[in-house]
């Protein structure tokens, strides 16, 4: 079976000085950032990368917008029901990126955990309130992450055409490309507010296919963009991190700070990055930290700045997103849990759902909580705080006095400390890996929302005092991400870290037969198996391939599934396992209604024959039937991108029993 070629190094030079369009993405977990750039060549200059923050109606003008949407009706025309635009009773839906995939046990664990605290753990009475299914929404996260990047997509058309005049004639004339930007790792809010350190995995394939999906879903395709050259794909950490780089050597005071200063690892904080540069007289290293720690070494410095990673990525839960968690517990032991439920009705009347929500107290609450949150230092006074209707009178002992709540110096830093801890010991952990490779760290530069608290600045620069390093936020730290996806995809021929994406031409399946549901299929397919005697489906198509899947450059796409073959003593055991194909988006379910509509792609032969009788499962069936034997064969498609193959396999236990490669367009 062939393997994944590696990923070219770079990609083909563009020699025509043609303007493009280039639009970055940074979708995530609590904010939006979007940025476009019409470059003439393939040089960034960052001057020339504008931040959209004109989102319309009652959006505000920030270089950022919340990631959070509700389906619940509008008060007026101006409400536009995500973003900033909310009615005053909107129930919003929150954190949804962080749904999009669960990929261990634990995490689905802890995703039934959180389906039953939001269901109340089906108490009938809650049951009642909520009159049944939820006010806001049925759909699933990647349902609702595609209804918020279409009304982002919606504003940013408009925007556009406001900004530099870019209407559908434009569009259609000049070449486009996409830049995305997807977390180095995936992190899931657990329901435990305490900080955990962990190994981490990539951001999984899931996640990435629903992102996709959702995006050009929204409108962000051919369709809207006839000349749609590439959609790319980057890592936060890496766009930061080269977007800090370009900020040191293109606007600190004009000098290039990256060949003067011996070293420099950036932060950012809200997601937790920081990155290391090092002298062009040393080895060049960059160590990327976004809710992970990721190395790289710098590749080059001109035309372009260029890093490949050297190393996995580990990482903590230390996000502001976590300090927010532990007010909320803070309060919610403080309040009770009757009062607690008053101050958010999506926890009590509108939810029954796992998805995270909140409603206009909480949100109301929350944007109080932030500003004391970014005011906070260590030496803060208590700070105060008023509890929004129906507690805005409530009084509870010397805890609430007249609806409002005392958070002492105390109660604040033990909502801070877990997470600034953990940052403080990553940044340690990375000083001495730089020690042992005798280097000196000189410089941190904090980037991210998060970087604007005086507290987590306080308590970084104390950590650092010994080590003698200094700590230093850029202007635009919050945007640094989107800023650097949209340098990629402005000098996408030269760098090597974009992985380019594209969409499954078409389904691919098999036929199978499954457990009889009367309510998922159909009587006429009801059968009655002869060696188990279970009531089966037959002929039930399953698409391990789905047209619209996400395609990258250097990643597979691999689908598996497991075919289990039962045969007697005596009996044959030979067969075959056709691959089908279905060229359009309503997928049937059943062959026998719809075997004229599919094209076999393949066939895959096996022969068991050879193989000792011991060493199959050996099943006794009730009834005092004769014995049979069971084979699981694991099949195996390998979708590549480049060239355009797929790839197929067909094992029992080590053995490979078929092996193919085909081209598919």
């Amino acid at each position: 079976m062939g393997s994944l070629p590696e990923a070219q190094e770079r990609r083909p030079v563009i020699a025509t000085k043609e303007r493009r369009l280039i639009i970055a993405i940074d979708y995530g977990t609590t904010y939006t950032g979007v940025a476009i750039a019409t470059p003439l060549g393939n040089v960034a200059n960052i001057d020339e990368i504008d931040i959209i923050k004109d989102w319309g109606p009652e959006m505000g003008n920030h270089d950022k917008i919340p990631s959070i949407i509700s389906y619940s009706p509008a008060s007026n025309d101006q409400e536009q029901q995500w973003g900033s635009s909310l009615s005053p009773e909107a129930v919003v839906m929150v954190h949804t990126k962080l749904e999009l995939d669960v990929h261990s046990p634990s995490e689905e664990l802890d995703l039934v955990l959180q389906a039953l605290d939001g269901m109340y753990n089906l108490h009938f009475q809650q049951v009642k309130v909520a009159r049944g299914l939820p006010e806001y929404t049925w759909k699933g996260p990647a349902e609702i992450v595609e209804d918020y990047l279409t009304k982002l997509f919606d504003s940013l058309l408009e925007a556009m055409e406001r900004l530099a005049g870019f209407e559908e004639e434009l569009r259609a004339l000049m070449p486009v490309d996409i830049v995305v930007t997807i977390p180095a790792v995936c992190h899931r809010i657990a329901l435990a507010v305490k900080a955990t350190k962990f190994h981490v995995q990539g951001w999984p394939y899931r996640a990435k296919n629903s992102t996709f999906r959702a995006l050009t879903r929204a409108g962000f395709n051919k369709d809207t963009f006839p000349k749609l050259s590439e959609m790319l794909l980057v890592s936060e950490p890496e766009a930061a991190a080269i977007y800090t780089a370009r900020y040191l050597k293109q606007v600190r005071d004009g000098a290039d700070f990256l060949r003067a200063i011996a070293l420099y690892y950036v932060m950012r904080a809200e997601e937790q990055l920081y990155v290391k540069y090092i002298c062009k007289e040393r080895p060049y290293v960059l160590t990327v930290v976004f809710k992970d720690v990721v190395s790289y070494k710098v590749k080059e410095l001109q035309p372009t700045f260029e890093v490949e990673a050297v190393t996995l990525a580990t990482g903590h839960r230390c996000g502001s997103i976590f300090i927010d968690l532990a007010f909320k517990k803070w309060l919610r032991d403080l309040l009770g849990e009757k009062n607690y439920q008053k101050l958010d009705q999506a926890q009590l009347a509108h939810k029954i759902s796992s998805h995270h929500t909140e409603g206009k107290q909480m949100r109301q609450l929350m944007k109080g909580f932030n500003t004391l949150k970014f005011k906070f230092r260590k030496d803060q006074r208590d700070m105060k705080m008023d509890l929004p209707d129906p507690l805005h009178n409530l009084d509870m002992d010397n805890r609430v006095v007249g609806g409002e709540i005392t958070i002492t110096n105390g109660d604040m830093r033990s909502f801070f400390d877990p997470c600034v801890d953990e940052i403080v010991e990553l940044i340690q952990g990375q000083a001495a890996q730089i020690e042992r490779l005798r280097i000196r760290l000189k410089h941190i530069f904090l980037v991210g929302g998060f970087a604007e608290s005086r507290y987590l600045q306080d308590e970084i620069r104390v950590s650092l005092q010994l080590r003698q390093i200094q700590l230093h936020r850029p202007d635009t730290s919050w945007t640094a991400v989107v800023r650097g996806a949209a340098i990629f995809g402005i000098e996408k021929s030269t760098g090597g870290a974009l992985s380019a994406m594209n969409a499954c031409p078409r389904n691919y399946g098999i036929s199978v037969s499954e457990r009889f549901s009367e309510i998922q299929h159909d009587t006429k397919d009801h059968f009655i198996d002869p060696h188990t005697g279970i009531s089966m489906a037959r002929n039930q198509l399953m698409w391990l391939i789905k047209k619209g899947d996400l395609l990258l450059s250097d990643e597979a796409k691999v689908a598996e599934q497991t075919c289990t073959v039962y045969f007697s003593e005596t009996g044959p055991r030979d067969g075959k396992i056709l691959i089908y194909t279905y060229d359009d988006e309503d997928i049937p379910e059943r062959f026998d209604n719809s075997e004229r509509e599919l094209l076999v792609a393949h066939t895959l032969e096996y022969n068991l024959t050879n193989f000792p009788l011991h060493e199959f499962k050996r099943q006794q069936p009730p009834g005092g039937n004769q014995p049979f034997y069971i084979a699981s064969l694991k099949l195996t498609m390998r979708m590549i991108a480049d060239p355009r193959q797929l790839e197929v396999e067909l094992c029992w236990k080590e053995t490979v029993l078929y092996g193919a490669v085909m081209d598919y367009f």
